[in-house]
């Protein structure tokens, strides 16, 4: 065979190509998919990288802690003027209608009931039976 018989595709992408686009796309679907499982966005986390935005967030941090305004982390709800308000700033401790919220990261599944109390195991079979049958078998 001489290199005139021989015939190659002179198309834009080889069969190749499409396998390795082929799997990228799917390693990036997987990714997306497994980022979703877990409530998190990897995609977004690796653009903020890329892209500095964790300097704006540092600098929203410490204009926040040079002026004082650092929240508190507990949320509380209570009554202000005739309203229930959910707030870590604005319900005081000595507010005599203020509740503390408890916030438990569910990941979007209901808490589970506490399992019930084991019961108390009552015999399988009567005693007196067993020797009776035990008597029987000598």
């Amino acid at each position: 065979m001489s290199a005139r018989t021989v015939m190659r595709q002179r198309g834009a992408i080889s069969l190749l190509w499409v396998i390795v686009l082929s799997a990228l796309l799917a390693l990036a679907a997987m990714a997306a998919l497994f980022s979703m499982r877990y409530e998190r966005n990897l995609f977004a986390e690796a653009w903020h990288k890329v892209a500095g935005g964790d300097a704006a967030r540092h600098a929203l941090d410490a204009a926040a802690w040079a002026t004082g305004a650092t929240a508190d982390p507990v949320l509380r709800k209570c009554l202000i003027g005739g309203k229930q308000v959910v707030s870590n700033v604005d319900c005081a401790a000595d507010n005599t209608t203020t509740k503390t919220i408890e916030i438990h990261d569910s990941h979007g599944f209901a808490p589970l009931a506490p399992p019930p109390a084991p019961r108390k195991e009552e015999p399988t079979s009567n005693p007196a039976i067993d020797k009776m049958i035990e008597k029987q078998l000598r």
